[in-house]
């Protein structure tokens, strides 16, 4: 019979250096190849880069997710948004250069400094329209940064991280999100013309 799947949870240690500043260490069991469990330590940071053992943890929860793919979903009442982020960005994000760029921007300065810290299951649609109700930016922006939140909440539901039917971004609303918030600027033949003298051959 196979042995059940526990959800795994390591152990955070820190190690004292003498000579420079101390380092967090993550320890965790993998299945060995010929059988058993060895037991790994992974490098997290040191605390000029994690200076609280909360912080470090926040780092630890990305590796978490992985290491617990294959386990009972029901141990995973404590995954925040943050480290869902942290996993999309270490496996899902685009290739290409523009898209991973824009995608990167709208997590960390946005995305995760206003929901990082919530539980999955705790981010519901009102909350979220709300807050874009409340952002200074363009309807345009504010649509991208809920499509990228929409994109990773279907990345936790392929991994089975929620078992919710219905994707919590899909019912969040932006006002005016296809219309321009100032008319654009159009050329007369004369514009173009000069502003094409201006530029150099290829």
């Amino acid at each position: 019979m196979k042995s059940r799947a526990y959800y795994q949870f390591g152990s955070l240690t820190l190690k004292k250096r003498a000579k420079s500043a101390d380092v967090w260490e993550f320890r965790y069991y993998e299945d060995a190849a010929t059988g058993g469990r060895a037991r790994k330590a992974l490098f997290i940071g040191t605390t000029d880069m994690y200076r609280t053992e909360a912080q470090a943890r926040k780092a630890v929860e990305a590796i978490l997710l992985k290491l617990n793919a294959e386990k009972p979903m029901h141990h995973l009442g404590t995954v925040t948004f943050g480290g869902l982020c942290d996993r999309y960005i270490a496996e899902e994000l685009p290739e290409r250069y523009s898209t991973r760029k824009s995608y990167l921007s709208n997590i960390n300065l946005h995305i995760k400094p206003r929901w990082g810290d919530y539980l999955i299951g705790a981010i519901r649609p009102m909350a979220v329209e709300g807050w874009f109700k409340e952002m200074n930016k363009s309807p345009k922006t504010k649509a991208h940064i809920r499509g990228v939140m929409h994109v990773i909440f279907e990345c936790a539901a392929r991994w089975e991280l929620f078992n919710e039917r219905r994707n919590p971004i899909e019912m969040v609303r932006v006002k005016d999100s296809t219309k321009r918030r100032k008319r654009p600027t159009i050329l007369t033949n004369d514009s173009f013309d000069a502003i094409l003298a201006t530029l150099p051959e290829p």
